[in-house]
């Protein structure tokens, strides 16, 4: 059974191409009031560097262009693609509504590239000590002293001897 959002949910998604090439991201982009809306992971492929701040304001960097936008959903730093497109220079701007497709164009070769793993601006922070325990030791191994012996139990055994009176109906006449 579909979900009765899901339809609503997929109907605002929004193809990206710069260049002539498909920019994916995660979350995607999509329409919110009339406008496309994008995270920083897709900005951060057509630009050289993205400062996000405290209040949720992005500073795009470009080459030698520096933008300022501020995000339309602060939880998911959705930005609006369309104007920070052209404040970074962009070329050609265009919106096919029937085929829900942003097309950026920029001037020159541009490198498409993922977010890098590590951002040395970034704020770092003193590392933690973590309390983790010592493992337990071990329980002493068993020696092997050699070939194994039978187990020596004692039986309690009674002899005759000690009876203090024996049955006459077991031991027969006498001789």
């Amino acid at each position: 059974m579909t979900p009765v959002y899901l339809p609503v949910a997929l109907g605002a998604l929004v193809i990206v191409v710069v260049n002539g090439t498909f920019v994916p991201s995660v979350p995607p982009a999509s329409l919110r009031a009339g406008r496309v809306v994008g995270p920083a992971a897709l900005i951060a492929r057509f630009s050289d560097r993205i400062d996000v701040a405290a209040d949720g304001t992005l500073t795009v960097t470009r080459r030698d262009r520096t933008c300022v936008a501020r995000a339309v959903d602060a939880a998911l730093e959705l930005v609006e693609l369309a104007p920070l497109a052209r404040c970074l220079g962009a070329e050609h701007v265009a919106w096919d509504a029937r085929t829900k497709t942003l097309a950026l164009a920029f001037d020159g070769p541009i490198l498409l590239r993922t977010l890098p793993p590590f951002d040395p601006n970034a704020p770092q922070v003193a590392p933690t000590t973590v309390f983790t325990p010592e493992p337990t030791s071990a329980p002493p191994r068993a020696v092997d002293s050699g070939i194994p012996r039978p187990r020596r139990t004692a039986i309690p055994v009674t002899p005759s001897s000690l009876d203090p009176a024996p049955n006459p109906a077991l031991t027969g006449p006498s001789p």
